[in-house]
């Protein structure tokens, strides 16, 4: 029962962790006063309990791997931060620049600001979470055997060819099926062929370099992530769909940058998309048939 009490006082402890590392950013480096003028007061009367949603996501989904982890303190906290640093921090900022054209709205100090923001954020929350683990000696074995660096890497590879696939596939048929979003980046209501859209991007060198560059840091933040668990197969499934389906979930908060309808579809398509990544990758780093570490 003492352990039950505790256990529920640290997950609570997690979320309010994390909503407070979420607003603290944003009061030591202030969003742009230009961004403020464009925030919609109505939808901002949404965004705490729409953080709150966000902050329960998040907080279940490291609250699974923190209690199937197989590392010590502090290495949970290195390899946590630079997962994590990969996964928002940088992979936010790669985007951002990406599409700093289509965004308009937003400058190159502004995206580096939030690029700060998220790096404060998840670099803290994965001390603390390091802070609340406790060492699972179950398979702890593992992390002492070596690694078969070079069948890593094909698996990165893999993951980050499947990555830009998923992107493509989710990107159409799910996020520029609503017209806001096409006239957003475009201008234009027009819904262009599947086959023409897949022409354009894949003839694209910046599409694909870019895009395959953050596959490949998806998948090396997917094998970090993996390497943290020391749980069943589909536990570690479980999480990696979890924790990958949260860099799309906070696209759900209201922010200046996208009109209502536009966050909505990339809410939809990249938390779907990325939960299904998470998965796949997950399958792909699997040891189930002993050939990710060196000697089982």
């Amino acid at each position: 029962m003492k352990k039950k009490l505790i256990s529920v006082i640290q997950y609570f402890s997690v979320l309010l962790v994390f909503i407070v590392l979420f607003i603290i950013p944003t009061v030591i480096i202030p969003v742009s006063p230009i961004l403020l003028e464009k925030i919609n007061p109505e939808e901002m009367k949404w965004f705490f309990p729409l953080l709150l949603l966000v902050a329960l996501y998040t907080t279940s989904a490291y609250w699974l791997l923190v209690k199937n982890t197989s590392q010590r303190k502090m290495s949970l906290f290195i390899n946590l931060s630079l997962a994590n640093f990969l996964l928002y921090p940088l992979m936010g900022f790669i985007e951002s620049y990406f599409w700093l054209d289509a965004l308009k709205v937003v400058g190159r100090d502004e995206i580096a600001n939030v690029f700060f923001r998220f790096l404060i954020t998840f670099t803290l929350f994965s001390g603390y979470l390091s802070l609340i683990s406790k060492k699972n000696e179950t398979e702890a074995i593992k992390n002492k055997i070596s690694i078969n660096y070079k069948l890593i890497s094909q698996k990165i590879l893999l993951t980050a060819l499947i990555y830009i696939f998923i992107y493509h596939l989710f990107g159409y048929f799910v996020a520029w099926q609503f017209e806001a979003t096409r006239i957003y980046y475009t201008g234009q209501p027009e819904l262009k062929s599947f086959f023409t859209m897949t022409f354009q991007n894949f003839s694209d060198v910046k599409f694909v370099t870019v895009h395959f560059f953050r596959g490949v840091l998806f998948g090396l933040s997917g094998f970090m992530f993996y390497r943290l668990l020391a749980c069943s197969e589909f536990k570690k499934l479980l999480v990696l769909t979890l924790i990958f389906g949260g860099f799309g979930f906070q696209i759900i908060l209201p922010n200046p940058v996208f009109p209502e309808m536009v966050r909505i579809s990339h809410f939809i398509e990249t938390t779907s998309s990325m939960m299904i990544f998470g998965f796949i990758a997950g399958y792909i780093f699997s040891d189930r048939k002993g050939k990710i570490f060196a000697g089982n």
